[in-house]
């Protein structure tokens, strides 16, 4: 009981400080400095423990991965790959419906913090002449902007679980799988209400042919970073080095060019957000929290289910940041959901109630930007996104099921 009190005030204080916008990396120094200052852990013992988990392999590995996904992004950008990429896919979809899902699920394929902001004039642009309110129109960028983030290494849960747990990206996005196809399934369903088909005139300049041709061009580094990373199982850290350092070629970058890239693309808060995960969970490890904590919940009756769903919902709706739900509660329930050898269908449902709980944060960025943009009313976004939120979460059952 006492080791659930501890981590339980860590836990608060946490959440405290992120409503109040304090950097995430910040709050989990202090964090762990808290947690081992409740544990009276010894400075010698503590320090070991941040070495090791600073110059930890998988703490470099994700390091890594989040440079060159910040890399890759800039580069798509600046050279108007990601305008091609949507201009093209505009030529290929005959109803104006599938245009506003494809818009925001594409930008969505990379994370970045204003892709909602991007994919928003598309929407609007594609719903012109439709008597779409403001809140549906904010509501379908908001949801199939968030398409990816359940299966693809690229986003920062994916590859924070990964570290966390050492299991293989591929494995982890097929437990999530159902999620995403629940996100395109329901959103045809709830997004699209009372919407018709929607016709956009347009001039085609080239036959679908050529745009397909150019779709593929513009969205061929993302994939064939996905398929070297999730189908050949190649270490993402060479495989999106590679692609990047090809990009560069390819766009013929300067030395001073790929400097500017670097310095406006590289962010060093996500560089220690990521290193300050890290260190909360390897002081977890130290002071034994997570030992006490499982203990406690092994002999207290209450079904693990619960818990596992529970506690990652709740942090993800106050904090609004999916990497913030995982390196807070992840390390926590991890003995719960089978310590070294984790349930990839326990993990899942972990990641989806969290991820739930992320959609629905009035903290969360891409919903504030997007309710923003279209003026929409809150609460009438809100009111669409409650049920469909509840029926993806309900997709846990399949890996629950097929990973038992």
């Amino acid at each position: 009981m006492v080791d659930l009190i501890k981590t339980l005030v860590v836990l608060a204080v946490l959440v405290v400080l992120l409503r109040r916008k304090v950097y995430l990396g910040t709050v989990m120094a202090v964090g762990s400095l808290l947690l081992a200052l409740l544990y009276l852990t010894p400075p010698r013992a503590f320090l070991e423990g941040v070495y090791r988990a600073l110059l930890a392999p998988r703490s470099l590995e994700m390091t890594a991965m989040l440079v060159f996904t910040m890399i890759m992004e800039n580069v798509l950008r600046k050279t108007g790959t990601l305008k091609r990429m949507v201009a093209s896919l505009a030529e290929i979809l005959p109803d104006g419906r599938l245009i506003m899902a494809a818009m925001p699920a594409m930008i969505g394929l990379l994370p970045s913090p204003g892709g909602a902001v991007f994919s928003a004039p598309m929407v609007s642009e594609a719903a012109a002449g439709t008597e779409i309110d403001a809140d549906q129109k904010a509501f379908i960028n908001y949801w199939y902007r968030h398409i990816w983030e359940y299966v693809s290494p690229l986003y920062p849960g994916i590859i924070l679980v990964s570290g966390l747990t050492g299991l293989h990206y591929a494995s982890l996005s097929l437990a999530n799988a159902p999620f995403a196809l629940s996100v395109v399934g329901w959103g045809a369903l709830f997004c699209f209400a009372g919407v018709g088909p929607v016709r956009i005139a347009r001039e085609r300049t080239a036959g679908r042919w050529k745009a397909f041709s150019a779709f593929l061009l513009a969205v061929a580094p993302i994939l064939v970073t996905l398929v070297l990373v999730v189908v050949l199982r190649v270490n993402p850290v060479p495989a999106m080095g590679g692609v990047v350092v090809f990009l560069y070629l390819l766009h013929r970058y300067s030395p001073a060019k790929v400097w500017e890239s670097l310095r406006e693309s590289v962010s060093l808060k996500a560089v220690f957000l990521v290193l300050g995960i890290m260190v909360f969970q390897e002081t977890l490890q130290v002071t034994g929290a997570l030992d006490g904590v499982s203990r406690f919940f092994t002999s207290s009756g209450l079904p693990p289910i619960l818990i596992i769903v529970a506690i990652p919902f709740l942090a993800g709706l106050m904090t609004g940041l999916t990497i913030a739900y995982v390196g807070i509660t992840f390390p926590l329930l991890l003995p719960l959901m089978g310590g070294a050898t984790p349930s990839l269908g326990l993990l899942a449902l972990a990641f989806g109630s969290g991820f739930a709980g992320v959609m629905l944060s009035p903290l969360h960025l891409c919903l504030v930007l997007t309710r923003e943009y279209f003026n929409a009313d809150m609460a009438k976004v809100y009111h669409r996104l409650w049920v469909p939120s509840a029926l993806v979460l309900a997709a846990a059952v399949i890996p629950l099921w097929l990973f038992r």
